[in-house]
């Protein structure tokens, strides 16, 4: 039993080192092939797609500290660059838009136009019109966007730029009447053309109205005079209750404010960039001859903001 068992034990050792030696030097592929008669290798498919690359906006040009038009528009103009590693062609030229922003105030959009490309890179000129009754604050936000062909956005907030304090008026009408005869005993006499309009054509806000009165001196007896003291200023109708004028002084009328606003909205309130006043003869020196007393001598009656 032992003698035929070391044979076969030697056959296949050697069975093993011969599959071993044709695998080393791969022949046994080729003689596998050759036997069942499959192939060894074939053709594998390949797929890759390249994502679009986003614009980028790396520079927007600094704007120079700016004040506003009185009682107009402001248009301010700038440049930006958009860049696009995918060849300036790849931008969408048409979609590129600028805002000024500040919270709490209306939003200012921008036209931007092509201006000028190389490379990668388009350079865009926007303008934006900035109104006179915006806020006067130094971190207006200069916000720029523009978009790929593939609707991929590019976007630059990170520049601020700031929009100056304007203080500005108007008054309207230019002149306070009174009925054309008053009598001597009379008091408390409004004008007959109030109330006198004082518009904010800049972005001054919650300022102070002073008034500047002069005596009305007669026309004919120029002795004779009606003394600033005898009229009072407010912004309430007619009640004379308002505050006293002194000659040729600079009077703060406490009950008046002006806002900052947009006041062709045409209404008194906090926020339309108006105000009001009326003004009221309390009475008139007793000794005084009946006759035209006017502001001519003197000048007229001056209305001011302080802030």
């Amino acid at each position: 039993m032992k003698k035929r068992g070391f044979p076969i034990i030697f056959s296949l050792l050697l069975l093993t080192i011969l599959f071993l030696s044709l695998t080393s030097a791969g022949m046994f592929s080729e003689l596998w092939s050759k036997i069942t008669g499959k192939a060894t290798s074939g053709p594998a498919s390949l797929n890759i797609t390249i994502g679009n690359s986003a614009p980028t906006i790396e520079w927007v040009e600094t704007i120079a500290s700016t004040p506003p038009t009185d009682d107009g528009t402001k248009t301010i103009t700038f440049n930006f660059s958009a860049t696009d590693i995918d060849g300036y062609t790849n931008i969408n030229v048409s979609t590129a838009e600028a805002r000024f922003e500040l919270a709490g105030e209306t939003t200012r959009n921008a036209s931007c136009t092509n201006w000028s490309q190389e490379n990668n890179i388009v350079n865009f000129t926007c303008a934006v019109d900035m109104f006179y009754f915006d806020k006067a604050d130094n971190s207006w936000i200069i916000n720029v966007t523009v978009f790929d062909i593939n609707s991929a956005r590019g976007i630059n907030a990170s520049t601020v730029f700031t929009y100056e304090v304007h203080t500005g008026l108007k008054v309207s009408p230019p002149s306070v009447n009174w009925s054309a005869e008053i009598g001597i005993q009379e008091t408390d006499t409004g004008s007959t053309n109030d109330p006198l309009t004082v518009n904010n054509t800049g972005n001054d806000d919650a300022v102070s109205l002073n008034v500047t009165a002069y005596n009305l001196r007669g026309e004919v007896t120029t002795t004779e005079f009606i003394y600033a003291n005898n009229f009072t200023v407010e912004n309430e109708s007619q009640g004379c209750t308002g505050t006293e004028m002194v000659n040729a002084s600079s009077i703060n009328v406490t009950s008046a404010i002006l806002y900052s606003g947009n006041h062709s909205f045409n209404y008194n309130n906090a926020t339309s960039g108006q105000e009001q006043m009326y003004f009221c003869l309390r009475g008139v020196p007793q000794d005084i001859s009946p006759q035209s007393y006017s502001s001519s001598a003197y000048g007229s009656w001056q209305i001011e903001v302080v802030t």
